[in-house]
């Protein structure tokens, strides 16, 4: 199983990785620094699978191209598309900056899209998988996710429009919906704020959601929600907006004491 994965040098990433090195997988495994990525390529040869980092920040084109490239030389080929590197970025939508807004949609959205267009004649000669890391923010959005919501929603669209493009050519598009995890997310996101005590309350970790995400993509599997809190706000998203609504106004209502 040959496999590239984005955002690999630390939390879903990592776990992912290791994950399907225990399976004997291929890797490589694609950050932007080259040193964290070398390390997780070795556990990754601990853990029984080949790995090898490549730097590249897939927000750049042209590091997307040479992301490709290298891949398809290294492995002789590609299986397994995981989309799994972003940003947070959190704060009232009247605080949004533009550019980093824009910068958002980038990593988010366009630079995922991208680089499956780039992978695809690999991925449909293999007839293989490509895996998007979507968020419970792509089907719901919160007061104070604007941004990341909205890149997560456009992210969503194209991956429905993608894996029925697709269907013919026997490549399965699977979305990866986790909610919170113990990760570093929000430490690094473009503008941050602490994690609320309401969020720590439904954390899932690493290692559990890397277990969801490969048995999808092992299963082929349209969609994963990766939690019963994520299912739940998925389906009472879709099924009592007006609660969801409600709850909304709740969560974004100014506290007072």
């Amino acid at each position: 199983m040959r496999v590239l994965i984005t955002g690999a040098s630390e939390g879903i990433g990592r776990g992912i990785a290791l994950g399907l090195a225990a399976r004997g997988a291929d890797l490589v495994l694609a950050g932007r620094r080259l040193d964290p990525l070398e390390k997780v390529a070795e556990e990754c040869r601990r853990a029984g699978g080949r790995a090898l980092g490549i730097a590249a920040d897939v927000s750049v084109a042209s590091d997307r191209e040479r992301l490709i490239a290298e891949t398809l030389a290294r492995l002789g080929g590609l299986d397994t598309l995981i989309n799994n590197a972003g940003r947070g970025h959190y704060g009232a939508v009247d605080t949004i900056d533009a550019d980093e807004f824009a910068a958002t949609l980038l990593l988010n959205t366009i630079a995922p899209t991208d680089l499956t267009r780039r992978a695809l004649p690999a991925l449909r000669a293999s007839k293989g998988v490509v895996a998007m890391i979507s968020s419970v923010a792509g089907v719901v959005a919160a007061p104070g996710l604007g941004a990341y919501a909205a890149s997560k929603f456009a992210l969503e669209a194209v991956s429905a429009s993608l894996r029925a493009e697709l269907f013919a050519d026997g490549v399965a598009v699977v979305m990866v919906r986790p909610g919170p995890v113990q990760t570093e997310f929000r430490a690094h996101a473009t503008r941050g704020v602490p994690r609320p005590a309401r969020e720590r309350r439904f954390e899932e970790t690493v290692d559990a959601v890397a277990k969801a995400a490969i048995r999808a993509i092992l299963n082929r599997d349209p969609v994963v929600e990766t939690s019963t809190y994520v299912r739940a706000a998925s389906l009472l998203g879709r099924v009592a907006p007006g609660a969801f609504r409600i709850v909304g106004r709740r969560m974004a209502a100014p506290k007072h004491g």
